[in-house]
């Protein structure tokens, strides 16, 4: 059994808070089943867009 807490993946990076706050909005327009909605498409694109920063493809070497 564990019993010392965790420290969060990336505690100094500046963008969690913000990157958890678009994903909390997008699931909560797609829970809400908003998914048609402009906010829904817009938070879509920055989340993908970002996600492709982030892991985006790789070239072959």
């Amino acid at each position: 059994m564990r019993t010392t807490a965790e420290a969060p993946m990336h505690p100094s990076d500046p963008h969690s808070d913000t990157d958890r706050a678009l994903l909390e909005g997008l699931l909560q327009l797609a829970v809400e089943g908003q998914t048609e909605d402009q906010d829904f498409q817009r938070i879509g694109e920055e989340v993908f867009a970002r996600l492709l920063d982030t892991y985006g493809q790789q070239t072959a070497v």
